[in-house]
């Protein structure tokens, strides 16, 4: 195995097409660590400084590290908007591979602090073993509810749940019924307006702005989502009451996993339940072709719980120059 680091950004724009194959190629990876979402991520908010741990086999290469310098510091790519951090291993890496990446990349950084937040339960580097003279602080990250599916929505949710389903869809066939859409090429750029108008109402409820006021954020959707689908794990899913979009979730899946990112609703509708609705439509879909866990994603809202969701704490670790 060899590693070495990119610095630099035409380094880091060749190596893009062999960081999607590698990500492919990686059993535990989430769409978090996908090229469709990091380079978007990297386009709207990079410095200009990458720092890049790259691992490779006989085979390709098995292990990414992406880092990158901000305000005298190493933090990871995607950091901010991205609930679940990593490194990305194929399943072909060689064991010492994390750590190597690690060591490497903190060889690269000059010494500097490196701090990485949202690890969820079973990242590599959650666990890895900062390399000798460089002390570690660790810390508490926020909980990330996940409900374990099983053969049927009936055997996944709680009863009160499924009553609060059946009567949301009863509600909403009196209003003339409901339909579950998802968005395709055609009509991505139309859901991705509705999404931020729809999260604009939920939370001017609240006199909150919502992440979606900030235009960096929009701008990173908007270039995110084609390459999201392109990559099959975008759900971008509305639903419809008397023809009109009454609510909508931003969803990702991939592998045995769906990941509940962001939603937004109309508060005209809230008698019909479009959440309930949505979530509901999105389990049953996930269900069918064979996930095995929803991600409800950083964040102890009730709702996740009347769900039948569970806390997975993500965790936060700090490398300091000894």
């Amino acid at each position: 195995m060899k590693v070495r680091v990119l610095t630099g950004e035409n380094e880091l724009a060749a190596f893009w097409p062999a960081w999607a194959d590698a990500w492919r190629r990686a059993p535990a990876a989430t769409p978090f660590q996908s090229p469709a979402w990091l380079r978007p991520w990297w386009t709207v908010f990079g410095t200009g400084a990458p720092l890049v741990a790259i691992a490779t086999n006989s085979v390709g290469v098995c292990g990414v590290l992406p880092l990158y310098r901000y305000a005298q510091k190493l933090l990871p790519m995607g950091v901010g908007i991205t609930d679940y951090v990593d490194l990305l291993l194929t399943d072909d890496a060689p064991c010492g591979t994390a750590a190597a990446l690690l060591d490497a990349a903190l060889q690269a950084g000059e010494r500097t602090r490196c701090d990485l937040p949202d690890l969820p339960p079973g990242a590599s580097l959650r666990g890895t073993t900062p390399p000798p003279n460089w002390a570690e602080d660790a810390w508490p990250g926020p909980p990330c509810p996940v409900l374990p599916l099983r053969r049927s929505l009936a055997d996944t949710i709680p009863r009160s749940m499924l009553r609060d389903l059946r009567q949301a869809r009863h509600r909403a066939d009196r209003a003339g019924g409901a339909q579950c859409v998802r968005a395709d090429h055609d009509t991505l750029a139309h859901w991705l307006d509705t999404l931020a108008a729809l999260h604009a109402a939920r939370w001017q409820e609240r006199a909150e702005p919502g992440v979606l006021a900030d235009p960096a954020v929009r701008r990173f959707h908007h270039l995110a989502a084609p390459a999201l689908l392109d990559a099959g794990v975008l759900r971008l899913t509305a639903v419809l009451i008397e023809g009109r979009p009454a609510g909508i979730v931003h969803a990702l899946r991939h592998r045995e996993r769906l990941y509940f990112y962001l939603g937004g609703f109309d508060p005209a509708r809230r008698f019909e339940s479009p959440g309930t609705l949505l979530i509901g439509h999105l389990l049953e879909e996930a269900i069918e072709e064979g996930a095995t866990e929803a991600h409800f994603l950083r964040g102890a809202e009730s709702y996740k719980y009347r769900w039948g969701a569970a806390d997975r704490d993500n965790r936060g670790r700090s490398f300091i120059p000894a």
